[in-house]
């Protein structure tokens, strides 16, 4: 056999080089992966204005749309603006979707006085996610708002921890 024809053959790597790489690797990835789970975390517990009745700001609505459970587990929209002054439903809709044990319930709201309540309760127990879709007006794309549904009540700020204003 001619040497021209012969295979190239590559040096190898010694073998602690590679198990370095491959470990190196690892750590940069669980590093990442840290740091998105803690920026995540973070994101969800960032602190909230303290609205008028105890609920939950819904972050960029205009005017300011706050969220609160009622004590038979109706949700109550309340408007408000920029000096957290009563501000009555206009062209607003939204709907409520929890994502419960019990399986997805959908919440539809009419207009009560200056505000929206939902004509259904909330499925019962707490921990579960929700979803309100809030729309401006019938013509505009709604816009999702995502969180966690936990009614006990906080110790610092002593408000429902949906509604917390804590930044712990």
């Amino acid at each position: 056999m001619k040497a021209d024809h012969l295979p190239t053959l590559r040096p190898r790597r010694p073998h602690n080089e590679n198990n370095m790489k491959t470990h190196l690797r690892i750590l940069t990835l669980a590093a990442a992966l840290c740091v998105g789970l803690f920026t995540v975390n973070a994101a969800d517990k960032q602190e909230h204005k303290a609205t008028p009745k105890g609920g939950r700001l819904l972050d960029k609505t205009e005017p300011h749309a706050e969220f609160v459970v009622e004590k038979d587990r109706t949700v109550t929209i309340n408007f408000y603006n920029e000096e957290m002054k009563p501000v009555a439903a206009t062209t607003q809709t939204v709907t409520v979707i929890a994502d419960a044990k019990s399986g997805k319930a959908t919440l539809q709201f009419e207009k009560k006085g200056d505000s929206l309540v939902s004509k259904t309760k909330l499925p019962e127990g707490e921990g579960y996610n929700v979803v309100v879709q809030f729309r401006q007006t019938a013509e505009v794309k709604p816009q999702n708002i995502r969180f966690k549904l936990d009614m006990h009540i906080c110790g610092g700020c002593k408000r429902a921890e949906y509604g917390c204003t804590c930044d712990h």
